[in-house]
């Protein structure tokens, strides 16, 4: 190589142009780009595996809402747990528990925990408006209710959110752990029929009106093709972590634009590993990332495997043959498997003695925890709340709720509520006259004391005599309702059921007799509403409903002339199609079909209306159409 052709080569190779490293042959590595990083205010979830930092807007999940499914163990709890740790301080926030797992989030936060016994007692609404006004985090604990409370309390407490006054419309996280539970898609069997509509009907409603009030639903399920479509798909955000079955695989892959092929990759996802997409993530697109760890503990863990301790086959089985059987006389009437007691009533009894020594302690002052351990020493293990409970079903009050509050500290309480002032400024003017108060404890007795806006229609003493000695003797809730309009009081159907309840008296089990069956098939054939027939039988509208379809009862009426006169009057006059359906006294499924039939459409403003009314008057069918029965 000649001296030319030497200065050339180096001269390529600095320019990267020639065989070498660095040239053409080995072209210069781009480099790698910076990881990105979350937006100023934004929450982070987790990370990407290539260092990219995952979060959401607050301001933009209240507007799109979210929802996470994730079959067990795939780690939904746990990202549902860093969401309200990561937002909390920056964002009101309310988890509706049905398992009690995010009560340890109160060990490391100022969160609020309101058991299911406090939670009936005040009423779902009134704790929805409550929480609005005052703006404080909760925790809705109902691990101890029944299927049947949880769906009640749900659908108060989110028809009471989106109830509340424009005053209070601040934003607020509803996070909803086992949706699936709250809203199933089918009819489980432990829960009225009417009550499952209501639950889902209100959930739906706070997802999708929420959004003008600040409400925003963050609900996590196991089982996306279990849970109501109504409720599941008015989120604009999904995260979607490890799914195994077909039907949650094919709907979960839908929400994320993914073909069937690809879905199946769902199935591979590790624990806490997640798919999500939305407006309110910070990448676009579809991003992938391992969610960060929780700074509380969590109490969803399965328990860790580990060998049993070492116990012969013969041991067993002679230890076994020391149990008393099932019928030994040991004094002891609950009802044991999955009999039901014969009172009708959910759950087990209580015994005699156990109820004593439920009395014992709160006549002699003791802690809740202490009753607990003093019913574990006669062989029963319980939890606080559902003390709690049984003492309130006994009528009693513990002696530290009943004279903790001196008068000096209600009348602070309530000149401060007649001015006003914040709850905050309430405990500092309490711990000026001398008294300690957290500011939870002051909302209670605030409500106690019945001068929040709350409106609660509790019962008094004089109904829950007279409701109770009805319910006691069988009586059906018609004549306990007679009975109490009576004596001047003002109860309905709904009221007494929830009384019953409330109070362990559970009717939903009571067999047709043979003169209601041929009651029901009277009144049908009379067309009457199965609002009326249910308060004359004494049953709800539910039971009413589902009966005359196992009958074969039908209540088909033609529409008439003044019926779709009606409707198109409504329509004309700018009224919703509820009110319509109100007008026209006709189930709301039965009126939508006709209004689509004639071309009415209600969702139309009804100052547009005007265009279309001639357009949707020759669209009218024939009265007796088959449609329009």
């Amino acid at each position: 190589m000649n001296v030319i052709d030497t200065k050339m080569s180096e001269a390529l190779a600095r320019e990267g142009r020639g065989f070498g490293p660095g040239g053409s042959g080995a072209p210069k590595p781009t480099p790698r780009p910076e990881p990105r990083k979350i937006r100023d205010g934004d929450i982070l979830l987790g990370s990407s595996s290539n260092g990219d930092q995952v979060g959401i807007s607050l301001g933009k999940l209240i507007e799109g809402r979210m929802l996470i499914q994730g079959n067990s163990g795939a780690g939904k709890s746990m990202l549902l747990r860093r969401l309200f740790e990561q937002a909390f301080g920056k964002v009101q926030q309310v988890v509706v528990d049905p398992d009690g797992e995010f009560l340890t989030l109160a060990e490391k936060f100022d969160v609020a925990v309101l058991a299911s016994a406090e939670i009936l007692r005040v009423g779902g609404r009134a704790l929805a408006r409550h929480i609005r006004a005052h703006r404080y985090s909760a925790i809705l604990d109902l691990s101890d209710a029944t299927s049947e409370q949880r769906l009640e309390t749900a659908a108060e407490f989110a028809a009471g959110l989106i109830e509340a006054p424009a005053e209070h419309w601040h934003p607020l996280l509803v996070l909803i752990d086992e949706a699936q539970t709250f809203a199933p898609h089918y009819d489980t069997g432990d829960v009225e029929t009417e009550t499952r509509k209501r639950a889902i009907s209100a959930i739906a409603d706070m997802m999708g009106r929420g959004r003008k009030r600040g409400v925003a639903g963050v609900i996590a399920t196991q089982r996306l093709a279990e849970t109501s479509k109504a409720v599941a798909f008015k989120t604009t955000n999904v995260i979607v972590g490890r799914t195994i079955f077909d039907r949650d695989l094919e709907r979960a892959g839908d929400v994320l634009g993914f073909t069937a092929g690809h879905s199946r990759a769902l199935r591979t996802l590790a624990d806490g590993e997640f798919i999500g997409i939305g407006p309110a993530f910070n990448i676009a697109g579809r991003s992938r990332f391992k969610a960060g760890g929780v700074e509380t503990r969590h109490k969803g863990e399965a328990p860790r495997v580990e060998a049993p301790p070492p116990i012969a086959a013969s041991a067993a089985m002679a230890l076994l043959s020391q149990v008393e059987g099932l019928d030994a006389d040991d004094g002891d009437d609950r009802p044991r498997g999955n009999h039901r007691p014969a009172s009708g009533r959910r759950g087990r009894d209580w015994r005699a003695d156990e109820d004593q020594i439920i009395r014992d302690g709160y006549r002699d002052g003791m802690s809740i925890a202490d009753i607990g351990q003093a019913l574990a020493g006669i062989g029963f293990s319980t939890s606080t709340s559902n003390i709690s409970m049984r003492a309130h079903a006994l009528g009693l009050v513990s002696a530290k709720a009943a004279v903790g509050w001196s008068a000096d500290e209600d009348e602070i309480v309530r000149q401060a509520y007649a001015r006003e002032v914040k709850i905050m400024d309430i405990v500092g003017l309490l711990a000026e006259g001398g008294f300690t108060r957290g500011r939870v404890a002051i909302q209670m007795r605030a409500i106690a004391l019945g001068i929040t806006r709350d409106r609660v229609n509790y019962w008094t003493e004089p109904e829950k005599a007279i409701a109770l000695a009805g319910l006691e003797n069988g009586k059906p809730y018609r004549e306990i309702i007679a009975e109490l309009k009576e004596a001047g009081f003002d109860r309905g159907m709904t009221s007494i059921f929830k009384f019953a309840q409330k109070h362990n008296f559970d009717r939903s089990g009571e067999a047709w007799t043979t003169e209601q069956i041929e009651e029901l098939k009277k009144l049908y054939a009379e067309k009457m509403p199965a609002k009326q027939i249910a308060e004359r039988l004494g049953k709800l509208v539910g039971a009413i409903r589902t009966k005359a379809s196992n009958l074969g009862l039908k209540q088909r009426v033609a529409w008439s002339d003044a019926d779709y006169i009606a409707l198109q009057k409504a329509w004309t006059d700018g009224k919703t199609l509820t009110e319509a359906v109100e007008l026209i006294g006709r189930p709301y499924a039965n009126v939508a079909r006709v209004a689509a039939n004639i071309k009415l459409n209600f969702s139309i403003k009804p100052g547009e209306r005007g265009k279309a009314a001639s357009a949707a008057a020759k669209s009218k069918p024939a009265k007796t159409s088959k449609a329009a029965r």
